[in-house]
């Protein structure tokens, strides 16, 4: 057959056709989705703890990906004010003053197999405050602070760091598996590295696989055990760089033998049971 450009058609109910799109439009998403530990941080903000991502990490993967900045990818600046924020009362609650935070409005453009795309967020920043120990402060980075806010959530709207913004940080199992993949990335023998994270994987499902086919004594308790090894199974299969399919199923055979097993050993009981009353039963 003579190898032809041509997209797709499907035949549609009135009988014609209709091309198909057949593009994959998650493609840059999943090239960028994914974050090394080490362009991640936490920090507490307000009293909260949160994971707070290197802004310079996200722009040096946008420039390996459309180009250097100004030519492959920018911003422009489309809005900028300073909007008054909460009132700060004196002793005898009366208003002394207003924080002040600076906002922007940033425009990201970027260049994509010849398509030119555009984002648009806000970036902001709390320019003048009260500290928590009860000092006044005015932040003079606070323009260029928004700026970094504000690329940073248009290039998410990508999918750069989409782990991060999706709470994957916030799962130990998938911090593992991120430390696992920068440990092979700078390792001097990636392979013996590799070969490592394989053996502790088998161990760990060799582990888990004992424990649902013997040690759980209740059946509803070995499905709920088996769920929860199965959501951390993913992340264990990446970090030794392989499938989890065959992972799922060994889990999964491993559930049900135990299912079996306590059946089994219920139905025994039962049986002893019945013998047991039929022998009292035949001495009376």
């Amino acid at each position: 057959m003579t190898p032809t450009s041509e997209k797709p058609r499907i035949r549609v109910p009135s009988g014609r056709y209709r091309v198909v799109d057949s593009a994959d439009h998650l493609a840059l998403w999943r090239e960028v989705e994914k974050t090394p530990t080490t362009a991640v941080k936490e920090a507490n903000v307000d009293g909260q703890q949160i994971t707070t991502l290197d802004a310079m990490y996200v722009i040096e993967q946008a420039t390996k990906l459309f180009g250097p900045m100004g030519i492959g990818w920018g911003y422009r600046i489309e809005d900028e004010r300073y909007d008054i924020g909460a009132p700060v009362l004196g002793t005898k609650g009366e208003l002394i003053a207003h924080e002040q935070t600076h906002t922007i409005r940033l425009a990201l453009w970027y260049r994509w197999h010849g398509e030119h795309g555009e984002v648009t967020q806000f970036g902001h920043t709390r320019a003048v405050y009260r500290t928590g120990t009860g000092k006044w402060k005015t932040d003079g980075e606070a323009p260029k602070k928004s700026v970094t806010d504000a690329i940073k959530k248009c290039l998410s709207l990508l999918g750069f760091a989409a782990d991060v913004y999706y709470g994957r940080f916030d799962n130990q199992d998938y911090i593992q598996a991120q430390q696992a993949a920068t440990r092979i990335a700078v390792a001097e023998d990636k392979d013996a590295e590799i070969e490592r994270y394989r053996q502790e994987y088998a161990d760990w499902l060799k582990r888990e696989c004992g424990t649902l086919r013997d040690k759980i004594p209740h059946p509803k308790s070995i499905e709920l055990a088996a769920d929860g090894i199965l959501s951390r199974l993913p992340d264990k299969a990446s970090m030794a760089r392989v499938e989890p399919d065959k992972g799922q199923q060994m889990i999964i055979k491993a559930r049900d033998e135990g299912i079996a097993r306590v059946y089994a050993a219920q139905e025994k009981a039962k049986q002893e049971k019945a013998q047991q009353l039929q022998e009292e039963t035949t001495h009376d």
